[in-house]
This record gives C-alpha cells, structure tokens and sequence, in this order.
C-alpha cells in the first residue's frame, strides 16, 4: 500500500510539470509571435523563349515588402451582478483578451459608481489563472498580453455592513491600454443585497492544460454564504462540444456516487442526470453557512490547440418561496487549454502524410535542371511555419539549387526576418507545396550515368527541435571518352605522376586561413596546381572534394566553396585571372597553372581538414583505365582557425535578368540589420563577376525609388552610407549596375556575387548572386506597390518600390494593396514570341481585384477572396515598349 501511495504521489508530481512545460511553452510561443513583425514579400516572375529557342528563360522582377503594422485592441467580460449579504466580500470573475496583433500592457482602474445605494470597500484586482474563481497571489495594477492572450481577471468588493434590502452598489472596472486599444475596456458589477440566502457558485478542470483524448475530472462547488437555507437549487453545465462527458466514471455529490441517467435513485437531497452532454443537478436545499461540491470526468475531444472555455448556470429558489422569481447566476468562466504541439513532415506526397520515399526526378544532362515535387505538412495541432533549408547535399560544386512555390516559379522568400526561405504560415494537418530545383553547372560532366542526391529540411519556426528532411534524387547523364592528366602542386612539384594522390596517406601540402565565407583576402587559401596532359588534344574539368571518391562530391568540414582561377601572369597565384571551371584545351605534353581558391566558412573551434582536387575529362572516355585513366587527384589541406561570428545583417534577394549586348540591366537589394544594435564598423562590398564581359558597381538609393538617378552614388565601404553605419533594425535600398561590355557574346550568362566583408578578418556577413544572360532583346521587369487603404478599389498614393506599411480599415478587415508589374524592351529589337507574367498572392493576403492588363491575350487568376498563381500572356512584346499587369491584394492576416 506504501509503494502505491508512492506510485500515485510520482503521478500526480508529473502531471503537474507536463502542465507546466505545457503552460510554459505557450507563453513562449506567444511572446516569440508577438515580438515577431509580419512582413508580406513578393516578387514577380517572367518568363520567355528566345526567337529560334526552346530555352525558357526567366526574368525576376525586384522584390517589394509591406509590413503589418501593430494593430491593438482589447476585450473585457463581462458585466457581472450578484446576490449578496451585506458585509459579505464578493468575487465578480472577468476575461481580459488582446485581440490585437502585439503585445500590450493594460493598467486597472476600479471606482465606485454615484446614484446607487452604497460605495464598495476594499476594492481590488486579482489574477485568476488558472481559472477556478479564486485568486491567485497577490493584488495587482497591471498586466501584459500577448497577441491573442487571454487571462482570468477576480474583482474583489466588501458590501457594507449597513446596506439593507434591495439596495445595490455599483463598481467599474476600467482597463488603460499602454498603446491606446481600441475594444470594450469598462466593464460594471453590481451587488445587490437580500436578506435571503445567497449562494456562489464555482467551476473548476483538474488541469489547466490538457492533450486530446485526456480525461480530466470537473469540479462545480457551490456555497451557501448566509445564515437562511435555500429552496431547490438547480445547477446546470452545458458541457462544450469538445468535452464528451464519460459517463459511470466515478461522478459523485460530496463523495457519494450519483448516477447520470435520468430518474435513477440518487442519493437523498440531490437528482442528477445527464443528456445530451448537459450536466443538470437539483438540489432539494443548500443548508446555511454551508458548501458542497459535484464531481464528474470529461474527454478532450479536440486535437486543434486553443482554449476550451465553460460555465455553470445556477437557479435557486433564495427565498423558500416558489411564487417570487428564482435568482439566477453564472459561475466563473472555467478554461482548460489544449497545448500546442509542433511537429512537421517533408515528403512527396500531397495525399499521404505518412510517405517517406525517395523523391526522384527526371535525368538531366549536363547543365541540365533536375525538378523535385515536395511537401511540408504541419503535423502539429496549431499554425505553424516552418525554415526550408538543404542537407546531405552531393550535387556537383556550382549546382544552384533553389525553393520555390507550388508553381516552381516564384521563389520561396523570408517571411519572418530570419534570413532563410520558409513556407508561411500553414494550418494544422495541411500540406504546402514546393518545388525544389536543382540547376548542374554546364561544366560538369561524369563518364558514367552518376546519381546525386540532396535532403531538403523543414524546419518548425516555432519549435526549433522539431523538423524532417525528404531525400531528393537525381541522376546526370553518362558523357563517353576522357584522355590522360596529371595534377600536382606548383612550385612545389610534389604529386607528380598520375595516380601519385597522397603524400604516403599524408596531406602532400598544408595551408593555413581564418574562418570566412567567401574568397576574400585573410579568409581563404591559394593552391597553385599543375594540370599537364598527354595525348590528343583535350580539356579537363576541375572539381574539389572531401574523399577521393567523386561520385558523391562533398566540400570538406569547414569549407564553404572552392573556385578555379586563371593566373594573371601564367606564373603563379599571386594576381588571380579569370573565374573558370575547366583547363583551356591542352595539346601533348602542355600544362597551365590553375589557382584554386578555397573558402572557409565560421567554426567554432580551429581544425585541419583534407582536401582533395581532381582533374577530370568529360569529352572523351577511355576504355583502358588503368593504362589511361580519365583523371588525376591530389591531396593537400586546410587548417582552419576560428574566428568570432558577427551581427546578423541580411543582404536580399538574389536576383536574375538579362541585357542585350553592350546593355545594362540594374538589381535593387536591401541591405537589412535585423539585430537591436548598431551595425557598424570596418566593412567593404567585395564585387565579383565569373565572366570577364562584365563589369558591376554598387550604388546607395539615395530616394529609395528603386531606380538609378542621377543622386545615387557609389559604395564600397559601409561608411560609405549616409550615417556610416546600419542602426538597430535598420534597412537601406543598394542598386547594382551590371553591364554587358561586349558586343557578340548572345547566351553568355554572368554571375555577380556581392559580398559584405569584415575587412579585418575576411569573414563574409552578408551575400548575394545576381545573374545576368544576355539576350538579343533587352527586357527588364520590375514591381512595384500603391495602397488602397479602405479597398475602394482605387490606388491612394503613387506606386513604389518602397517598403511600407498596412493595418486595418475602420471596419476591421484588412487594407489592400495594388502590385503593378511592368515589363520594359529597352532595345530596339521586338520579342516575336509570347512573354508570360507569373506572380503569386503573397502571404497572409487574399485576391482583391482582378489582374488588369490590356495587352495581354488572356489572364488567369484565383476567384476574388482566394489565394492563388495570377498570370498574363503577351503575344509579343515590341521594341521599346513597356506592358503593365496589375492586381490587387487585401490583407487577411491578424
């Protein structure tokens, strides 16, 4: 018996710290969504074939924010009246609710009202938290809400003691909102006095937070606070639809078993009976000066997270006299809350939660594009949204790979300022489509079909610790025929020989770097490599891995990329030439000199780590291997020394366009600090172009308009900003100016990195890719955004690219906004074939008005009041001449 008295103490200790950490997580749910600022982004896509081309290209448009601003509101309830004796303290229970989308603090105020009968005393506000009607702690003056947050609130009066019959007091509770709520702020409780009984009436869960399916046991007491007994009392309790009372589960009156079916012999003094989840109890009288209680279970029939509220409604006769009006009263607003529970599920399945198979695509061929179809679902029991990000990745070096909406155009942008892709929010038990796609560099090729494969992630925003990866597999297709190389480290000229890898299973050469993550002085290092080949005239691609085998590249621990350099002086590496992912064609017995530049990202403890280059073939293939191999590796390696990470500053988007020849196409970005301290210090914009037909600069927008005018100047330096620096949570518009230098170089395509730099150690802080192709006909797309504040349908401002703010009409809905997307040919060549705008509702917004736009030969679009892929079709688009495609948002988030 001692042992199972033990056992049940162990039990009950550990319901108590379930609920807590229950309790507690939500409250740090809460805090986190209320600190977290909405911010809808959104980016217009366009896409097109080249006249004599099947090629589909895109073209993306900048990126426009709107930010929601904090929109405060207040609920109190509600209007309370008791039946009381005088002298007696009176309990008024009461819920205060931010409805609002920020957090608030509310200051309480209680006054007696003038033109009733008596002032109250001892007037006081008290927390109810777990919402039984009784208070908890001491009183208080004050308190903050969370978005959403609701709490039980006991205003505590004292009657006088010469208050007679019939006489009422009144008191107002009023609630101050720090922030100015609007909502129902007063509300006023009246006590009235009687010189009859007067009963109070109490509900209570025995847990405050509970999970679908747990049976909880409900307590109604009751109390009789005068020296009269009453007539009958009838307590009743409509139980709410997600509480199933579970019937002959020990329900008791003062710990004797009452029976719930109707007529049933119960005890003497009491009917009890149950029907239809009502809950009724008849007592024959309450005795004066005395108390009771009624007992029974209820399963949580819920599996969606929330509060689960209920009260008792009592009628009694108060005055033994059946002819006079019983006297009804509502017991206090009883809450059991349903725990959120976080989880999440990655596969490829739209129909099945449960699917775990490999996702594989199509085969590609080289600088082919492999397309994977996946599916986050919010297997938790409240919305969520979830962090995209990639693991196990062995693609080739160069793959880009990329998240995208279910129509696997519109990129997957970031919507809470973390500066990773994520879904938005998702409801509980709903798949969200995305496209993951995987673009091969056009300079990599195997001589066998070889299959990679990556592991995208989602990740719970609201709970780190849940998260689930899908296997993504694709394979690229064999290219036969490879001739004789070999690879060996200049000067030193160790590792001569094909075949000659290592130095006796040892590093032939070992360099040292600080952390970085990008190829930038002080955070990288510079091996220079021999490639000499025999035979028929050949070219050899160049690559880096972790371990000798090359069928699944992977960079070493530590390193972030590995780039190949011409070197300017074809002597050594002390000036670097030309990006480039190949040797030039070599004849027999010819060598280059290639630098290959490896980058390092931040550790938290220095480590030397084994790095691998290979030299490889993709022409040709031999068929004797071990007499004339196809490639030749080398094993040298890093060591790497920590350095300190810095302030979280987001440089965004990444951009695509294109340029005709001896064009100029111009990116805008955002240049974010999403810390609360200043950004500030010895950083420098290190720009970079894989091709040598470009040149790129970087400008400050000094208007902010998106376009480059004549005010706006260059930067190279974070001083280099108006105040030299980035304040807390600050954002500033850079432009990027990339022109095409030459005058026949039709489909060459350039990549523009930008990277902000730590100038004193090397490590990169933000960074960016902006690729440019060039096409005959020049076209640029870009976005921009007008609101429409009371959703008339018309524009209220001028359109902009300009971040800004929305919030709520005075009719509570949400204000609208107006994208206009407008396509510019600024060359004199026309495109003869169709061009095709594609954009997307943003999140957290619904389609207002329809897309407009009066060149174009159809248009598509989600029904007004839907979420949806909006699109528009040019036939053709003539040489300097601009299209519009405009539509409209309304904002349905809170």
């Amino acid at each position: 018996m001692k042992m199972m008295s033990v056992l049940k103490q162990l039990r009950a200790l550990i319901r108590i710290l379930m609920a807590a950490f229950a309790m507690l997580v939500i409250l740090q749910q809460v805090t986190l969504a209320a600190s977290t600022q909405q911010v809808i982004s959104n980016m217009a896509i366009g896409e097109y074939s080249e006249e004599g081309s099947s090629v589909v290209q895109v073209s993306r448009s900048n990126l426009v924010q709107t930010t929601i601003l904090p929109v405060y509101s207040v609920n109190l309830t509600a209007n309370q009246t008791k039946t009381v004796v005088a002298g007696q303290k009176v309990y008024f229970n009461h819920t205060l609710t931010n409805t609002g989308n920020d957090v608030d603090q509310y200051t309480f105020a209680l006054t007696n009202n003038t033109g009733d009968s008596y002032d109250l005393s001892n007037l006081a506000v008290f927390l109810d938290k777990d919402n039984d009607g009784v208070p908890d702690g001491a009183a208080i003056t004050s308190y903050p809400l969370s978005a959403g947050e609701s709490v039980g609130l006991i205003v505590s009066v004292t009657v006088p003691g010469t208050a007679t019959l019939n006489q009422t007091g009144l008191v107002s509770l009023n609630i101050t909102s720090s922030n100015s709520a609007s909502g129902t702020k007063l509300n006023v409780d009246t006590t009235t006095v009687t010189n009859q009984s007067a009963l109070v009436v109490r509900k209570k869960f025995s847990q405050t937070t509970a999970a679908n399916g747990d049976v909880l046991t409900v307590r109604v007491d009751y109390q009789n606070i005068s020296s009269i007994a009453t007539g009958v009392v009838t307590l009743t309790d409509t139980l709410d639809s997600s509480l199933v009372y579970q019937s002959n589960s020990g329900e008791n009156w003062n710990g004797v078993t009452v029976n719930p079916s109707e007529g049933s012999n119960d005890p003497t003094g009491i009917n009890y009976s149950v029907a239809s989840n009502v809950v009724t109890a008849t007592l024959s009288s309450v005795a004066a000066n005395s108390s009771g209680y009624i007992e029974f279970k209820v399963k949580v029939n819920k599996s969606i997270a929330g509060a689960v509220n209920n009260t008792v409604n009592a009628q009694y006769d108060h005055d033994n006299n059946t002819s006079t009006v019983n006297i009804s009263d509502l017991s206090n607003l009883a809450v059991v809350n349903i725990a959120p529970i976080y989880a999440v599920k990655i596969n490829g399945s739209a129909t099945d939660v449960s699917n775990s198979t490999i996702v594989v695509a199509t085969q590609a061929v080289q600088g082919g594009e492999l397309t994977f179809n996946n599916y986050v679902w919010n297997t938790g029991n409240t919305t969520d949204r979830f962090n995209l990000t990639l693991t196990a990745n062995t693609f080739p070096t160069g793959s880009q790979i990329e998240f995208y909406r279910a129509d696997g155009v519109t990129p997957l942008l970031d919507s809470n300022a973390d500066g990773i892709p994520d879904t938005g929010f998702i409801s509980a038990n709903t798949p969200f489509p995305i496209v993951v796609k995987v673009r091969l560099p056009s300079n990599y090729a195997v001589t066998t079909e070889t299959t990679f494969e990556v592991s995208p992630q989602a990740q719970s925003i609201a709970d780190v610790s849940k998260k689930s990866i899908i296997k993504d597999q694709g394979s690229l297709r064999a290219t036969t025929t490879a001739r004789l190389v070999d690879i060996a480290n200049s000067p030193e000229n160790n590792g001569v020989g094909n075949g000659n890898v290592d130095n006796a299973g040892a590093a032939w050469k070992t360099l040292t770097t600080t952390t970085t993550v990008s190829a930038v002085a002080g955070g990288q290092v510079v091996f220079p490599l021999s490639v000499t080949h025999t035979g028929i005239a050949t070219e050899y691609l160049l690559s880096a891995n972790a371990a000798t085998d090359f069928t699944r590249l992977t960079l070493p621990n530590g390193v972030n990329n590995v780039r190949f350099y011409t070197a300017q002086n074809a002597k050594d590496c002390s000036v670097l030439g030309t990006e480039i992912g190949k040797t030039r064609y070599l004849n027999d017995g010819e060598s280059q000199l290639v630098c290959a530049v490896v980058a390092v990202s931040a550790q938290t403890t220095t480590t030397t780590t084994p790095i691998y280059f290979r030299a490889f073939s993709s022409s040709l293939v031999s068929t004797n291997n071990s007499s004339n191999p196809s490639q030749d590796l080398i094993k040298n390696a890093i060591t790497i020394q920590s350095m300190n990470a810095v302030a979280q500053v987001e440089l965004m988007p990444s951009a695509r366009g294109q340029v005709a020849p001896l064009g100029t196409v111009v990116y805008r970005h955002i240049l974010k600090n999403n810390t609360d301290r200043e950004f500030a210090g010895n950083y420098s914009f290190l720009i970079t172009n894989d091709q040598n037909a470009f040149q790129s600069t970087l400008f400050y927008d000094v208007n902010a308009n998106g376009v480059f005018d004549s005010g706006d100047f260059n930067i190279r330096y974070l001083t280099d900003l108006p105040n030299g620096k980035l304040a807390a949570y600050e954002q500033v518009n850079l432009l990027l100016q990339v022109k095409n230098l030459a005058a026949n170089n039709l489909t060459q395509a350039n990549n523009t990195q930008v990277n902000l730099i730590n100038v004193s150690t090397g490590q990169v802080v933000a960074s960016i890719i902006d690729v440019t192709s060039v096409n005959q006909t020049q076209l640029k797309l870009t976005k921009l955004q007008a609101r429409d504040f009371n959703c008339d349908g018309t524009a209220d401002e001028a359109y902009s690219a300009n971040a800004m703010t929305i919030g709520q009409q005075d009719n509570g809905q949400g204000q609208c906004v107006f994208y206009k997307v407008t396509l510019t040919n600024s060359s004199a060549t026309s495109l003869e074939k169709a061009f095709n705008f594609r954009d997307m509702t943003p999140a957290y917004t619904v389609l207002f008005q329809a897309p407009t736009c009066t060149a174009c030969s159809a248009t598509t679009a989600p029904n007004v009041g839907a979420p949806g892929t909006l699109s528009g079709t040019l036939s053709r688009v003539a040489a300097n001449q601009s299209y519009d495609f405009i539509f409209g948002v309304r904002y349905v988030g809170k």
